[in-house]
């Protein structure tokens, strides 16, 4: 019974990301799930080893690559205000950063990058199937583009830029554009504090 109603959840996540993801005419939206989508143990796990010893905050988790010039670093900076903003209303938050091109994007390169943005943010680095598989579960793609034998380092990379909000419990809350919505979060934080008690 508890599987099947996961999964139900589960599919209602992948629906509403599908969707946020795939209708570029509308505008975008923060969605605040009416039922919060928990994350398998393995997925809570991964992203408590993007800081080990803060295991009672709220995690804000977006997905893109060292190298990306503007969306990236964008949204960086959404998430380093909006931990900002969280602090300030006495809710414990950090971030986590989890790189889509993980051939380019070396463990230095990843700390250096998301230490620029701020102590809170940290990064989780995946390969192979292990990146596909956390892909799948927040349900974000990325494209490669003019990546091939000949060119391994100077290509460009196509991703969302949807963050999520994830509970102490690991359990998905909200869902936003990191790159449009973090002013909505940040009134969040000041007008909807029982989401975060």
């Amino acid at each position: 019974m508890k599987q099947g109603v996961l999964k139900i959840y589960y599919f209602l996540a992948v629906i509403t990301m599908f969707i946020l993801f795939t209708q570029t005419s509308i505008k975008a939206a923060t969605v605040i799930l009416p039922r919060p989508v928990p994350l398998q143990a393995e997925t809570v796990n991964h992203l408590r080893q993007a800081h080990p010893s803060e295991n009672n905050h709220w995690m804000l988790v977006m997905f893109g690559f060292a190298h990306c010039k503007d969306f990236c670093p964008k949204s960086l900076a959404n998430l380093s205000m909006l931990i900002e903003a969280a602090a300030s209303e006495q809710i414990k938050l950090d971030g986590a950063f989890v790189t889509v091109d993980p051939e380019r994007d070396s463990n230095e390169i990843l700390s250096s990058y998301t230490k620029s943005f701020g102590s809170h943010i940290g990064y989780l680095r995946f390969e192979g199937e292990d990146l596909e598989r956390f892909k799948a579960t927040f349900g974000v793609e990325a494209l490669f583009y003019t990546k091939h034998a000949g060119n391994l380092k100077n290509y460009q990379v196509d991703h969302s830029t949807s963050a999520f909000l994830i509970d102490p419990r690991g359990r998905i809350r909200v869902i936003f554009d990191a790159q449009q919505d973090a002013a909505n979060i940040a009134k969040m934080f000041r007008e909807n504090k029982e989401l975060f008690n």
